[in-house]
């Protein structure tokens, strides 16, 4: 077997069988991965709480719907580690965001996407997760080895689904079921079908924080970009066939002045620009080579300091193709590409 194609798992059953099985196959790996993730991430930032953090994250996750917890029991139970452990992992990212670009764009009627995740510890991203949990719609995600949370997925019914961080410029409001974003996407992949049920999803489950979420539904390719705040949630949708997004707001009310964001408005004014000329014919004649490239650009992919791009994704939902970087970094520009057969 290739070497990417030992970064692919496919796990089905109930969530405490799922994750019980990936613990098994990772045994004492996972617990090296998780020491090393935590270790290498929270010292990127002076102002972590480590305190905060570590009395926290067994109350946190023990406070998660019945589906996350029975897949983070079975994962624990499978490789033998503490609950414990497995919930300062998960709850690291509560803590500390990273960032984004991505694109929807529209080439001969068909829907494509292109995303680059900009995040801390890059060479141990890379991996994917094809669940079957009894009873919900199977899904694929992408992000670290084991993780049961994902900030980028597909599922069976072709709704693409990844969000990039924004701050949250709502309050929280706790009379309302909210999870953490990572936690919200899989929940999203996993119940919604379209994008009207992403929309219903958005009204009745809050967040955490803020995302800027991307949704493409691959059955009628129709796209939107969902400015979300905690509680609230504001649809860019675009006529001219494209929409792009870094790491702010655009028609959100009130959102925060990003005019010491340099990084993020940068960003987003290169990859506007190179969607915008995205019409010569050798680029639309081979999309996934063209996409690339626009991940791959000097002004959108991020290769110096502490947040690298660590993966990317270019997909056409309605064909059914992705495109994955298993590994390498900075992914865009020197990731290991390969195309990821769709499961089902």
């Amino acid at each position: 077997m290739s070497a990417w194609k030992d970064r692919i798992y496919h796990l089905e059953g109930s969530p405490f069988a799922i994750g019980y099985r990936m613990g098994q196959l990772l045994g004492s790996k996972l617990e090296a991965n998780i020491d090393r993730y935590v270790r290498e991430r929270v010292t990127q930032d002076i102002s972590f709480d480590i305190e905060k953090w570590r009395l926290g994250a067994l109350p946190w996750l023990l406070n998660l719907p019945e589906r996350f917890l029975s897949e983070l029991n079975g994962l624990a139970q499978g490789a033998d580690l503490s609950l414990q452990r497995l919930a300062e992992w998960a709850y690291l990212e509560a803590f500390l965001s990273g960032q984004c670009s991505g694109a929807i764009l529209t080439i001969d009627q068909q829907v494509w996407v292109a995303r680059n995740n900009d995040i801390f510890v890059p060479d141990m991203w890379g991996y994917v997760t094809i669940r079957e949990v009894t009873g919900r719609v199977p899904t694929i995600s992408f992000g670290l080895e084991g993780d049961v949370f994902t900030p980028t997925g597909i599922n069976q019914e072709k709704l693409w689904l990844h969000y990039n961080y924004v701050p949250a410029v709502d309050a929280p409001d706790e009379r309302h079921t909210f999870l953490p974003c990572y936690a919200f996407m899989v929940e999203a992949l996993e119940t919604c079908r379209t994008l009207a049920d992403l929309e219903s999803l958005l009204t009745s489950l809050h967040r955490d924080d803020g995302m800027l979420l991307f949704a493409v539904d691959g059955k009628d390719n129709a796209f939107a970009v969902y400015e979300c705040g905690r509680a609230d949630f504001y649809k860019r949708q675009a006529a001219i066939g494209w929409v792009v997004g870094t790491n702010h707001y655009c028609i959100y009310p009130n959102a925060p002045s990003i005019s010491g964001s340099t990084s993020t408005m940068s960003r987003y004014q290169r990859i506007e620009a190179l969607v915008k000329s995205f019409d010569t014919q050798s680029e639309k004649a081979t999309p996934v080579k063209g996409l690339i490239q626009v991940l791959a650009d000097d002004g959108v992919e991020v290769r110096n300091g502490d947040i690298i791009t660590s993966y990317a994704n270019v997909a056409c939902p309605g064909m059914q193709e992705i495109w994955y970087t298993f590994g390498r970094y900075p992914a865009a520009s020197c990731g290991n590409w390969q195309k990821l057969e769709w499961p089902w």
